[in-house]
């Protein structure tokens, strides 16, 4: 069966009420605007509930990461609590991300994508997720570019893959342009017949962030379901031959000196996916390892596995917690990591370093990520070398 989501206000409607399950649209209608004042909008409560479980799930998660270098053989054994409370503290961040596309939609920078580029980066940065939980992902892609805003589609493909990832240990991943309608398509497959799957991955709340950043994309999806598959194909709009030459007359590329760092890693470190993305873009063609982390807590553990040579983060980061992941790193590495900070202070120069002691410092604008981030991590790598 192909079930058509989004491509129409009536359909996505009627879809909803036919099916049964959440939709985006449908939270919106939930609110009605002469209910009782007094009380807590649905918003209020989603929000409040949203940082209520995040924060007390990241200290549970925080104190099983101690007790892990502590004890190890103890740590294995409980596992599976380890895994549920990472699902339930990723739950309340998802619910929060679904609130601020409902009530508050990002600004959108569309610009000519190609979308296996994308899809790449995304499964790059989430190999380890895959690895751990043992999926096994084959992929097909083609060039295929997109007009779209880069880190509502990583968004919307890291999504998919968290979403598709609770179905099954075999799933494929491919990228082209379809036949009939010439639009760009991803199509991610789970061998798993549907009606094996368990009910909440219909009606989770990460079901309805991957619609709802569908829906914000302006993508068409479907979802079809055969006796022993389920297959999302997601269509985007098409790059046209005049915004892929000025894409190409505007792009810059790597200086010569960046093969000094080639196969350096890197750690991006930021709550904020599309910052995140953004960073993946930037740096792309420069033969970097680059890992992401949406937290100090992903940071630190990450980094106990595979320590970074820099380290690129922005205001969503404690500067207590750069300090301690600074030290972390010197301490296991026994020579400094390269470290990048981006701001969003305005009038300040594209890239500036400072130095504090002994501790060096990149300062990248946020407004010129793509043309500075990139010459900054080589200068500031070719320092620590």
């Amino acid at each position: 069966m192909g079930l058509s989501w989004f491509s129409n206000p009536q359909d996505h409607t009627a879809a909803a009420q036919a099916s049964g399950r959440l939709a985006p649209g449908s939270l919106a209608a939930a609110h009605e605007p002469d209910a009782d004042a007094q009380g807590p909008s649905w918003q209020d409560m989603v929000r409040q509930l949203g940082e209520e479980v995040a924060t007390s799930l990241n200290t549970a998660s925080e104190q099983l990461t101690r007790l892990n270098r502590l004890e190890p053989g103890l740590v294995r054994s409980l596992a599976p609590i380890q895994d549920a409370v990472e699902r339930a503290r990723q739950a309340g961040m998802a619910a929060q991300h679904v609130l601020r596309l409902c009530e508050d939609p990002p600004p959108q920078r569309r610009e000519v994508l190609n979308l296996a580029d994308v899809a790449h980066a995304a499964l790059t940065a989430r190999s380890d997720w895959l690895r751990r939980r043992r999926i096994d992902v084959r992929k097909g892609f083609s060039a295929a570019p997109v007009f779209a805003d880069s880190s509502l589609l990583y968004q919307l493909i890291d999504e998919l893959l968290l979403w598709v990832g609770q179905l099954g240990a075999d799933i494929a991943v491919s990228v082209e342009s379809s036949q009939s309608t010439g639009r760009p398509r991803l199509q991610v497959v789970s061998q798993r017949a549907p009606a094996t799957a368990p009910p909440a991955v219909w009606r989770g709340v990460r079901w309805v962030l991957w619609h709802q950043l569908a829906r914000t994309l302006d993508a068409q999806t479907e979802l079809d379901l055969k006796d022993q598959h389920v297959r999302i194909s997601v269509s985007l709009p098409a790059a046209t031959p005049e915004q892929i030459s000025r894409a190409a007359e505007e792009q810059v590329e790597p200086s010569s000196v960046s093969a000094g760092i080639a196969g350096c890693r890197v750690l991006i470190v930021s709550g904020n996916a599309q910052r995140r993305a953004q960073c993946l873009q930037a740096l792309a063609g420069y033969g970097l390892i680059i890992d992401s982390a949406e937290d100090t807590h992903q940071a630190r553990q990450q980094a106990l596995q595979r320590l970074p040579d820099a380290v690129v983060y922005d205001a969503s980061v404690a500067p207590r917690d750069v300090g301690l992941l600074r030290a972390q790193l010197l301490d296991s590495a026994g020579t400094p990591a390269a470290f990048i900070e981006i701001h969003e202070r305005a009038g300040s120069a594209d890239f500036h370093a400072s130095t504090v002691g002994a501790e060096s410092t990149g300062h990248v604008s946020a407004a010129a990520l793509g043309q500075a981030l990139g010459p900054a991590l080589v200068f500031e790598l070719c320092r620590v070398l």
